[in-house]
């Protein structure tokens, strides 16, 4: 096809190489995406060797809260992922979504 047409290198990636791949790496992207947040909410805080190892983020707020019992802070803290994962999904993957 891009032989027929006489496609440059670049118009056979524009139209013909990233419009055939886009949906698959969308959904790489959205995959990722949801491990890395996974990841970087687990690894805020953790219990190693008998101590408590932390550092400021969502992650911790929400371990520390449900260690302690303190389920305001831990309804208000799982909210805010909430909205955010929320938001992000209907701001920027939906509309991808839409153009893939």
């Amino acid at each position: 096809m891009s032989r027929l047409g006489r496609f440059t290198w670049r118009q056979r990636w524009q139209q013909l190489i990233l419009p055939a791949i886009f949906p698959s790496l969308l959904t790489g992207w959205i995959t990722a995406m949801g491990g890395a947040w996974n990841a970087s909410i687990v690894a805020e805080y953790m219990k190693y060797r008998g101590e408590i190892l932390t550092t400021t983020g969502l992650g911790a707020a929400i371990s520390q809260a449900t260690e302690r019992g303190q389920f305001h802070l831990l309804a208000a803290a799982v909210g805010i992922m909430a909205v955010t994962v929320v938001g992000f999904n209907r701001l920027v993957w939906r509309p991808l979504s839409r153009r893939a």
